[in-house]
């Protein structure tokens, strides 16, 4: 067992990081023809989620993409992980604050310019809630309030679970991303 979780991981690595990387690229305004939009991405982020979520959970799960993340990209990135002992996160909410990760981390490497990225991650037994802060150029205001694309996104999979989303910049100060979705 431990060698196919081995043999899967790798091979995720790889494609996952071929993913940034040509995201980065799709945000310096080069083309990528073998991976197109982000589908790719999307087909990545499922395959790691629906392995890395269930085999050792949210918080190993977002430490280890954000590693990848960090090697791939330049941006340091700092996890920081509260967790109330007893606490289950059920796996949708668990699938939902991955995707919710993934967006706004694909976001930063697209559009931020930044140099770090700080995600804070608490769970609780009545509630989840993960923050994603940059230091780059900032969100302008009616980019935070808009209804189509990642931030419309990150809205829409918080309010499937009666959750909310707070999205916060300010020019040249960075982005913060901020999703609580109560545990029933």
């Amino acid at each position: 067992m431990y060698d196919e979780l081995e043999d899967a991981l790798a091979s995720i690595t790889m494609q996952l990081r071929s993913a940034i990387q040509a995201d980065a690229r799709k945000a310096n305004g080069a083309s990528d023809p073998l991976h197109g939009d982000s589908a790719w991405t999307r087909q990545i982020t499922a395959e790691l989620g629906s392995i890395l979520l269930g085999t050792l959970g949210l918080a190993a799960t977002i430490d280890w993409h954000a590693q990848q993340f960090q090697k791939c990209t330049g941006i340091l990135c700092e996890l920081t992980v509260n967790a109330a002992a007893g606490s289950e996160l059920p796996r949708h909410h668990a699938t939902t604050v991955f995707d919710v990760y993934n967006e706004a981390l694909s976001n930063v490497a697209r559009h931020a310019a930044a140099n770090r990225v700080a995600i804070a991650l608490t769970i609780t037994p009545s509630e989840v809630t993960m923050a994603v802060r940059d230091d780059g150029v900032g969100l302008a205001a009616d980019a935070a309030s808009a209804s189509q694309g990642g931030i419309a996104g990150i809205r829409a999979r918080a309010e499937t679970h009666n959750g909310v989303c707070q999205v916060a910049g300010t020019r040249k100060l960075g982005t913060t991303v901020t999703v609580s979705l109560p545990i029933p």
